[in-house]
């Protein structure tokens, strides 16, 4: 019996060993976190989808919380949707989405299906949730309507950042531009944006009042400083400099994961004499933490140099707010 006892203690122990090994483990290697980021890696569909959903929310919030109670004129297909509620009654994200409707289905093929779908993801989102944000959060009248026009920019740029780093876009009649520049060729593209603007503005005026297109023109000059401020921010450049010994592994996980092309010259250790080799490329800071990741898992005795960038002529891709 006394045997059993200590059979049965001793197993236990051993159980006990094993969880707090195991336990040990996950806590030594970050086990969790690593997971995580692999996922996300692996998964970078999710992370996409999830800032087209954020983003989206933004625009939805800012449209129904100050725009519309605030009597903030805009350009686009919103400003006709805010026209039409303000003479019909219609409500804005349905007039939204029944308007892009038509420019998504005839100008599919311009955008591509990846674009297209996930456009069309965001309109649809944004156009519920602005004539339902009433249901979730109570919508009062603001008083300061240059303030509110200030931070409606401000929100817009946010979210509409978020959508483009997304691939996505929130459609409108940037379409309606492209497609007619597609059959008349001889019309220029910024010219067909500009009258369409025009025209809109000119609605919004009669409709809402002089006031409104003011402060539309306020919205989005903070909106387009806003989306800048980012674009600049995400898409700075530096110059990397890697001294290594894998020099392979390094190389093939940068053109993996970051879709970068390098510069490989040979080097020898000043000090060691050791062939080494000299390893130049340019990535956006916000590749940074992905390449010091990159260089401290193959070779952690690398020296590493980063500085930044002002300007870069030739074959170099932003890819900070690109939209395919």
């Amino acid at each position: 019996m006394c045997c059993l006892i200590k059979y049965f203690m001793l197993i236990s122990s051993m159980r006990e060993l094993q969880i707090a090994n195991l336990i040990f483990f996950y806590l030594k290697e970050d086990y969790i976190m690593n997971n995580l980021k692999n996922f996300f890696n692996k998964n970078s569909i999710i992370m996409e989808y999830s800032l087209l959903i954020i983003g989206s929310i933004i625009l939805a919030f800012t449209t129904a919380v100050f725009m519309i109670p605030c009597n903030i004129g805009s350009g686009g297909v919103t400003g006709i949707a805010l026209s039409l509620n303000k003479i019909f009654g219609a409500k804005v994200g349905l007039t939204t989405m029944l308007i892009n409707a038509p420019l998504f289905i005839f100008g599919y093929k311009l955008l591509g299906k990846k674009f297209t779908i996930r456009s069309i993801f965001v309109v649809v989102i944004t156009s519920v949730l602005i004539d339902n944000m009433n249901k979730f959060i109570a919508i009062n009248q603001f008083n300061d309507t240059l303030l509110a026009s200030i931070f409606c920019g401000a929100l817009f740029g946010v979210g509409m950042s978020f959508i483009f780093i997304a691939y996505g876009s929130t459609g409108g009649l940037d379409i309606s531009a492209k497609i007619i520049n597609n059959n008349f060729k001889s019309i220029q593209l910024s010219t067909l944006l500009l009258l369409q603007d025009i025209v809109v503005y000119i609605l919004v005026g009669v409709v809402m009042g002089p006031r409104s297109v003011m402060y539309a023109i306020i919205m989005s000059f903070v909106r387009s400083k806003t989306m800048d401020t980012i674009q600049e921010s995400l898409a700075s450049s530096r110059q990397c400099v890697i001294i290594c010994e894998e020099s392979d592994s390094i190389i093939n996980e940068i053109q993996t994961r970051l879709a970068r092309g390098v510069t490989v010259l040979d080097a020898v250790g000043g000090y060691s004499s050791i062939n080494k080799k000299f390893i130049y490329l340019v990535i956006q800071r916000n590749q940074l933490s992905t390449l010091k990741e990159i260089v401290s898992e193959i070779d952690p005795t690398s020296f590493v140099t980063i500085s930044p960038v002002n300007n870069i002529l030739g074959n170099f891709k932003n890819r900070a707010l690109t939209v395919q």
